[in-house]
């Protein structure tokens, strides 16, 4: 699959009081032109962090220690967008590469109407769009989101949560991007909303073949969205592959504990379990495999938690799937991820 962005060696640091903390450790990833892609994982494990890397908002203490992040465009052209200075890559966020943050419903000025937010939008970012037709094209993506056109003369404080969430998403389209980049988009919405959101957002990416990535903690809902998906712990993506493959058979202990601990309505609740322990502290790593202490392989005796760790992402054959684990066959070996 042609790809549009692909992520090599990216490790992004801040600085702390107790020393340099690496968020983001040597990640690597490919993301296909029209796909859908996930970023699943706990809170802390990076997420947030290597997509605000790939939209160039990383501010001070964080910084971008190493890496390159390259941007297919349409036309076959490539571009470093590491090399781009704040005004150049300014030419393509919003208008290629564009986001919906988590908590989105926070960044709308609550002193302006949502159609000023449009027109102002438009305006920052050099559209030759007249007033008239950013409104012309704000009613169009309020019909694909749901909202009535009429929604454009309130203030955000007049709408529902899952009503803002729906305007930053139309918002996030207003100039025909190629690349959305959406964190936690159904984070602090009830269960109904945040399905309500899943389904407007896939309707979108079957209309417009739109490239999304997708960040979630939130493991029931990468079967129903996403193509393929990359599994973050510790700052490291540890499996990487389509979703059928790393749901039904992991190649990674970290993913199969996610996905065995996702509640099933088709079984005893008795058969789901956490994983045990805690996500280690990123400034003092011990040496090899950063789930080592919370892994089953592990405590069974079959890896000592250093030799079975590899350094970068090892392909299983031509499956198109990724793991860090050297003992992937053992992982898949055992029992199904979902009984």
């Amino acid at each position: 699959m042609e790809p549009i962005i692909e992520v090599r060696n990216l490790s992004i640091d801040f600085k702390t009081n107790s020393g340099m903390l690496r968020a983001v450790d040597n990640v690597s990833m490919n993301v296909g032109r029209g796909e859908i892609v996930g970023i699943i994982g706990e809170s802390g494990g990076g997420k947030t962090t290597l997509s605000s890397g790939i939209l160039q908002t990383i501010r001070a203490p964080g910084r971008i220690a190493e890496g390159e992040i390259i941007y297919h465009r349409k036309d076959g052209s490539q571009v470093d967008l590491l090399k781009l200075t704040e005004k150049e890559f300014n030419q393509y966020r919003w208008s290629d590469i564009t986001t919906v943050f988590q908590a989105a419903q926070n960044v709308l000025n609550p002193t302006l109407r949502i159609r000023d937010h449009f027109v102002e939008t438009a305006a920052a970012h050099d559209s030759q769009m007249s007033k008239e037709d950013v409104l012309k094209k704000a009613a169009e993506l309020f019909s694909k989101v749901r909202l009535e056109e009429r929604i454009l003369d309130s203030y955000p404080h007049q709408l529902s949560g899952g009503m803002k969430q729906r305007v930053i998403i139309a918002l996030s389209l207003l100039l025909s991007p190629e690349l959305l980049i959406l964190d936690e988009p159904t984070t602090a919405l009830d269960v109904i909303t945040q399905w309500y959101i899943l389904d407007i957002l896939r309707k979108i990416h079957e209309e417009s073949g739109i490239t999304m990535i997708f960040c979630t903690h939130d493991v029931s809902i990468i079967g129903s969205v996403m193509d393929r998906i990359a599994v973050m712990y510790a700052g490291q993506i540890v499996e990487y592959g389509r979703v059928e493959d790393v749901f039904l058979s992991s190649a990674h202990p970290y993913s199969k504990g996610l996905i065995k601990a996702v509640p099933s309505l088709r079984d005893d609740i008795t058969k789901r379990a956490a994983i045990p322990g805690y996500p280690p502290n990123l400034l003092e790593l011990a040496p090899g495999c950063r789930f080592g202490p919370r892994c089953y392989l592990k405590a069974a005796g079959v890896c000592d938690g250093i030799e079975g760790n590899l350094d970068h992402l090892q392909e299983l054959g031509d499956t198109e799937q990724y793991t860090l684990c050297s003992h992937w066959k053992k992982v898949k070996d055992s029992a199904a991820a979902v009984d």
